[in-house]
């Protein structure tokens, strides 16, 4: 019996011809973003033919792209209690009910399909990396891990770096629960994996500062703006304060100006000179590094509130109120809503 009530008037190879034009209708349908009739395509197709597999396993995936999780939860479970369907039919019911579930957020129901589908395909890259960011998400990282190990022989560098950030997410699990060193391990393995890999620096840094080796955390800190300069803002101010816990501080501006001796145009590690500069009194100094970020970007938005910063800290109330409106003005142009009490920080 059909789904829809019944075979209706043909079935079988007399209705072959008929449901393969339906399903060819529905093809253009979803190609014109018409969902709508693509679903009364694959209805018309299934109530000819209830063998028709291949049209309700389409119609599922319009249900769950309409966002009719039930609806598609529902066809694939239906089709699953069928006992005509071939290994190949059963299985990719079996995936499109494990889809209905991640995508409903129905975590633990969405884990268990997904591990059955491994039962029967173990190397299914698809359901592979859509089990490990499940169990990440449920925050069960180390089941993850054999996981993300399978998928990245599989996919060589993609899957990979989906294992490096695992180890991450175990890592941050671990440091957590108080398990600092199990954490720093778990780091060290990612960066094992991927020496490229900031968000493993990063907190391989706060992990260190944790146990209280500052000089450890100073150079993982220093390794993420050499692997990415846009990610160096994150932790200018972690370096600054390593610098300072190990008794070299101002060694923390000669490094600074060796990266910008690299690339002169990072506005990150400029602003961190500026802030450097005016924190031991070097205003002049800093303003010029601000307004040199300023002249190759005037749409600067954290060099503006910098600029206004280091004026109001010198008493300067007239540059103030300039740079107050140009950042107002900016902000502006930039569509940025403000606050009520915007601005109160350069007033």
């Amino acid at each position: 019996m059909s789904l829809f009530g019944g075979r209706g008037g043909r079935s079988g190879r007399e209705a072959v011809p008929e449901t393969d034009a339906a399903i060819r209708r529905a093809l253009g349908a979803v190609l014109e973003h018409d969902l709508a009739s693509a679903e009364a395509e694959l209805a018309r197709a299934v109530r000819r033919d209830s063998d028709a597999v291949d049209a309700y396993l389409a119609l599922a995936r319009i249900f769950r792209q309409r966002g009719e999780i039930g609806r598609a939860i529902h066809l694939h479970q239906n089709l699953l209690l069928r006992r005509d369907l071939d290994d190949d039919a059963r299985f990719r019911a079996l995936l499109g009910l494990a889809d209905d579930f991640r995508e409903g957020g129905f975590l633990r129901r969405a884990i268990a399909a997904y591990e059955e589908v491994l039962t029967r395909a173990p190397r299914d890259a698809r359901a592979l990396r859509a089990l490990v960011r499940l169990l990440v998400d449920a925050r069960e990282p180390a089941r993850a891990i054999p996981l993300a190990r399978r998928l990245a022989r599989l996919e060589g560098d993609a899957g990979a770096a989906l294992e490096t950030s695992v180890w991450v997410e175990l890592a941050e699990t671990e440091r957590a629960e108080g398990r600092t060193q199990a954490a720093r391990k778990a780091l060290r393995r990612a960066l094992k994996l991927d020496p490229q890999a900031v968000r493993a620096w990063v907190a391989l840094g706060e992990v260190e500062a944790e146990l209280g080796h500052a000089g450890e955390a100073l150079a993982a800190w220093r390794r993420v703006p050499e692997v990415d300069r846009r990610a160096g803002p994150v932790v200018y101010p972690r370096i600054a304060a390593s610098f300072a816990a190990v008794g070299r501080a101002r060694e923390y501006e000669s490094w600074l100006r060796e990266l910008l001796a690299a690339d002169g145009d990072d506005p990150g590690a400029r602003l961190a000179l500026a802030r450097a500069l005016a924190a031991r009194g070097a205003a002049e100094d800093a303003l010029a590094e601000v307004r040199s970020v300023l002249e190759r970007d005037p749409r600067h938005l954290d060099a503006h509130v910098a600029l206004g910063r280091i004026l109001l800290a010198e008493g300067r109330e007239a540059e103030v109120a300039k740079a107050h409106g140009a950042l107002v003005d900016l902000l502006e142009r930039e569509r940025v809503r403000l606050p009520a009490d915007a601005g109160e920080g350069l007033a």
